[in-house]
């Protein structure tokens, strides 16, 4: 394998495990951590973002220049603005206006454009993430090179992420010495794909 990656969409992935000393210790089990803080966007959500993006290219949704479009206030808006931008596409990121500065100029250093809207509750139509779908549509009405809605909690590409990526990662790197698996949930892509990837090996 060449020691040169041809971008940064190819440095998604592959991250060790650490053995945690202190919690490992303290229960008498072996307790590794998985190092997604060394994605480029220094989190598991590139994962995701690159399978998303990558699916949309297999269907023909997506060609270079295009544009992704996602209603997100975490760390999915950061993957698809590197990966995206690694893979020669535009990222638009629909945020709450009532998001940290911090984030918004994060999103904006990954190369993201953003669209700020009011704080709105899941049920309102204006809400953010409903928002971002109907701002992919309008502007796939003028985009010849194809706009995508991310979609993160729908699109089966992020569980796809894990099911391929990284569940056989975690089964590699412990030589299928695997008791159980811990993760936060947000989509709850993560959990689900290395569940999948993990339970049929026993």
């Amino acid at each position: 394998m060449s020691p040169i990656k041809p971008d940064l969409a190819a440095t998604v992935g592959n991250t060790p495990l650490i053995r945690l000393r202190r919690a490992s210790e303290e229960t008498g089990c072996e307790i590794l951590g998985k190092a997604e803080f060394m994605n480029p966007g220094q989190s598991v959500k590139d994962r995701a973002a690159l399978w998303i993006i990558r699916d949309a290219i297999s269907k023909g949704e997506l060609k270079p220049g295009g544009t992704i479009v996602e209603g997100t206030a975490g760390n999915t808006g950061i993957g698809l603005a590197l990966v995206g931008a690694s893979m020669g596409f535009k990222t638009v990121i629909v945020i709450p206006e009532t998001q940290s500065q911090e984030k918004k100029d994060m999103l904006r250093l990954a190369g993201a454009e953003l669209v700020q809207v009011p704080a709105a509750p899941y049920r309102n139509p204006n809400n953010y993430i409903k928002y971002s779908g109907r701002l992919a549509d309008e502007l796939r009405r003028t985009e010849p090179n194809g706009v995508i809605w991310a979609n993160q909690f729908d699109n089966t590409a992020n569980r796809l992420a894990h099911i391929e990526g990284t569940g056989p990662e975690i089964w590699e790197q412990t030589g299928g010495k695997v008791d159980g698996f811990v993760c936060a949930v947000g989509t709850g892509g993560t959990l689900a794909g290395v569940g999948m990837a993990l339970q049929p090996k026993g």
